[in-house]
């Protein structure tokens, strides 16, 4: 090796010195070798060292991925790395399994199992995942809203084809007794005077299903739990006397209080729980364990036996005027062969077999079914029937592609040659179904060949694509329960038939099957929301009534949520409701609103007024004849706690919204809306002004102490790292997190009260128009062509009303919660 010529200067000799002309390699390794020796130790080695493994290298060996990947590093130094992170506490990133194996079938339940313990779901929860707006209601995971555009195409489907939604989430229970017991005890949870109550003889035969509202034991018209869907198991004939005596009866109730239902009927019929040995209290009793499928209570005494039936059966609604039609294509009636040898046999031959009059029962249902199957709409059927029905497998009838279901041209709408004579025939048997048995529900769904296997023997033994297999001809059939609904029986608001249709039951684990059926046959499927506007287009109200369980629970989420909303804005960005004259924005404050009319006021108590929805037919009946000045409402006894349900339609133009102010109008609100229609003018008949808001500059303050105050416990912790930093040079120091939590929840309780008080000092003088009511829910109605809402008015508030408006139809002012300009609106009583 030559060096460098030339002399080199030495600066620590300070002369000059002349390099050898050659080196020796092997000497100079030599010389060299405890020096490398020493380095690596030094890298290797995790003792006084500052800088991790990866940190240690030259620049151009660095890579990002380095601090957790450990096969970025050199193979020699990976064991140090692997060290360093594990005696750090620190978990080293695992890889994610790739795509292909998470999609792996059994890997895919694996995660929706682990999925499914905090929310039920249904069984067609992956297909609306896939297509819906999902979310956490009840306990359970149910579709919010496609996630296409559905508003418009979902009223289209309800007035001219066919509208699809699943409520399997409402849980059904199961009571069976003798018809005496039952009937005492139903009496205690219903009244008359609401309609027909749960043994009233309509449904007590079996022939139809209704809608009951139900209350606690013995407390009408107060705590009102909600509104049932009934129906009674038929007999097989008139004559069983014993079938006729034990009776059974299915209540469809939603998750938001079945489980007071539950309550309420052991507390009624005094059940006790087979399987606890305590049951000294109503908790002890109905507390069941989770591996129990099924809940039992009996009551020796009395034979009363409740079963709780919850996600055992599914319940699709179908509703439209193709909804028929869908129903037809979709499920083809089951004919048996004429021999089946022993390892083909299903429950339907023993069920056969065990029933004396079945094949003369399946003819009957099967001959009727054949004579109103060419209907164009279920509205043309009795309200309420029940058909009971036993079906083929309905993977064996769908299209090839996506087809809507059309009613053919049915022979009896042509009258040229005279009306056909209706043969009587009997109706008691029209309802009468296995699905009623429960061990025979549980072999339907254990004996159910999945998708999988029907696609596997198929893929085997079919030659022509789209022809039956022998498999196919083997499958069990299906017994399902159709329940008609009715649709709008006044034609004075709706077109009659607006809003029938169909309620399908199938036992449990055939849900996604028929699901499929139903929308390759043209149904449209729809979630909550499109729900609401069905039930703002019928004027029924579904989920607001302000004395349900269902009522309380929907007003207290959507509260939560529309605050969160609301204080995630900015300050400038947050509309102030107090110089708008809102009292409560976001929730109707019924009890408060029916104390203030009753005379009370805030200093009264803590506790709250009681109020009920009034429901009392022949009340309702009085009311709606005193609006048409038929009547005179001072001759009907009201009660001061009753809330009356009304239906508004706004006179011009506006759409305030949910929770929108109902107010009494002036002299001169009826003079200024003269004088807007004489001159064409759209506008507000009356515009609130603007009030000033008396905390304004109390939360400008309280947030610049509030800053100075996390400005000084920051810089407190700043000077308490620099003294100990300088207590130990050279040592990273780390001191705790700042503990505020507390101190930052204080400050936004006490903001949020000053922005929007949690109990407003006054409602019904909240603004310069009385309050005596509240919009729960509205907005623009296509099939009217105006903006309609369903609402709630005080009694005394109405009684007022009808002093002011003496004459004519009554009219009164609706203000929504971010405007200040008042609308008049005309009312009727919702029935």
């Amino acid at each position: 090796m030559q060096s460098h010529h030339g002399p080199y200067h030495d600066a620590d000799r300070g002369s000059k010195m002349r390099l050898p002309l050659e080196l020796n390699p092997l000497k100079f390794a030599e010389s060299r070798k405890e020096e490398v020796c020493q380095m690596l130790r030094n890298m290797s080695s995790t003792m006084h060292q500052r800088k991790l493994m990866h940190q240690s290298l030259p620049n151009h060996m660095r890579r990002r991925a380095m601090s957790y990947d450990a096969r970025r590093l050199p193979r020699k130094f990976r064991h140090v790395h692997k060290a360093q992170f594990s005696k750090s506490g620190v978990s080293e990133k695992k890889k994610r399994p790739s795509r292909k194996f998470r999609r792996k079938p059994k890997n895919l339940l694996k995660e929706y199992e682990r999925r499914k313990r905090t929310f039920v779901w249904m069984e067609t929860h992956v297909w609306h995942a896939k297509r819906f707006h999902m979310t956490s209601r009840w306990g359970y995971k149910i579709p919010l809203t496609p996630c296409n555009k559905s508003y418009r195409s979902s009223y289209k489907a309800t007035t001219k084809h066919c509208l699809l939604y699943d409520m399997s989430y409402e849980g059904c229970v199961e009571v069976s007794g003798e018809e005496p017991v039952l009937r005492e005890g139903f009496r205690r949870l219903c009244s008359d005077r609401v309609g027909l109550t749960v043994t009233a003889k309509a449904y007590m035969a079996g022939q139809r299903a209704g809608y009951v509202w139900l209350y606690e034991d013995g407390a009408y018209p107060y705590n009102c739990l909600g509104r049932v869907r009934i129906v009674w198991r038929s007999s097989r004939s008139t004559d069983d006397e014993d079938d006729a005596q034990r009776r059974t009866v299915w209540m469809f109730a939603h998750p938001s209080f079945y489980r007071q239902l539950v309550e309420q009927l052991v507390k009624v019929f005094k059940l006790k729980n087979a399987l606890r040995k305590t049951n000294d209290t109503l908790e002890d009793i109905t507390r069941n364990p989770a591996d129990i499928r099924c809940p039992r209570y009996r009551s020796k005494s009395s034979g009363v036996e409740v079963v709780e039936l919850k996600d055992t059966l599914n319940r699709f609604h179908l509703t439209g005027p193709l909804s028929h039609a869908t129903i037809v294509k979709t499920f083809r009636l089951f004919d048996p062969p004429e021999q089946t040898s022993p390892t083909d046999r299903t429950w339907f031959n023993d069920f056969i077999e065990s029933t004396p009059k079945g094949k003369k029962i399946l003819t009957h249902q099967a001959n009727y079914w054949a004579d109103i199957k060419d209907l164009t709409s279920p509205g043309e059927i009795s309200p309420g029937e029940v058909i009971a029905l036993i079906v083929q497998d309905p993977r064996l009838n769908r299209p090839n592609y996506r087809t809507k279901a059309l009613p053919g041209v049915p022979a009896r709408y042509d009258f040229t040659e005279g009306v056909p004579a209706e043969t009587v025939k009997p109706r008691a048997i029209r309802s009468y179904s296995p699905l009623w048995d429960g061990p025979t529900r549980k072999r339907i769904t254990e004996e159910m060949k999945t998708t999988h296997e029907l696609n596997r023997f198929r893929k085997v033994e079919t030659l022509v694509p789209g022809e039956l297999c022998v498999s196919d001809t083997r499958l069990q059939p299906l017994p399902i329960l159709l329940l008609q609904t009715p649709g709008s029986q006044d034609a004075g608001y709706k077109r009659l038939g607006y809003g029938a249709g169909w309620d399908v039951i199938v036992p449990g684990g055939y849900g996604l099957a028929v699901w499929h059926s139903l929308v390759i046959w043209g149904a449209k499927a729809v979630g909550q929301q499109e729900l609401n506007m069905i039930a703002l287009e019928s004027g029924h109200d579904r989920s607001g009534v302000p004395d349900t369980l269902l009522g309380r629970d929907e007003a207290t989420h959507k509260h939560q949520q529309s605050l969160d909303r609301y204080f995630k804005r900015p300050n400038n960005k947050r509309v102030n409701y107090t110089k708008l004259a809102i009292a409560s924005p976001f929730r109707c404050p019924w009890s408060q609103l029916v104390r203030e009319w009753n005379g009370g006021s805030k200093d009264d108590g803590p506790e709250q007024r009681p109020y009920f929805v009034v429901r009392d037919l022949e009340t309702l009946v009085q009311l709606r004849l005193a609006l048409d000045r038929k009547f005179n409402i001072q001759s009907i006894d009201l009660s001061p706690d009753a809330l009356i349900p009304v239906l508004l339609t706004l006179k011009t133009r506006g759409n305030p919204g949910d929770n929108a102010i109902i107010c009494l109008p002036n002299r001169s609100d009826f003079r200024s809306n003269k004088q807007n229609r004489l001159s064409s003018m759209h506008g507000p008949v009356y515009v609130e002004p603007v009030r000033k808001d008396p905390h304004g500059t109390e939360r400008l303050a309280l947030r610049a102490q509030h800053l100075r105050t996390l400005k000084r416990l920051r810089n407190r912790r700043i000077r308490e790292k620099k003294r100990l930093q300088r207590a130990k040079p050279g040592v990273l120091v780390r001191i705790p997190k700042a503990n505020n939590r507390a101190l930052v929840e204080e400050q936004l309780k006490r903001m949020a009260d000053l922005w929007l008080p949690a109990t407003p000092a006054t409602v019904r003088n909240q603004c310069t128009r009385e309050c005596f009511g509240y919009m729960t829910q509205g907005g623009f109605s296509l099939s009217e062509g105006t903006v309609n809402g369903i609402g709630y008015v005080t009694a005394k508030g109405l009684v007022k009303l009808f002093k002011i408006c003496t004459k004519g139809k009554l009219k009164l002012l609706v203000r929504g919660t971010r405007t200040r300009g008042y609308r008049f609106a005309t009312m009727r009583i919702a029935c």
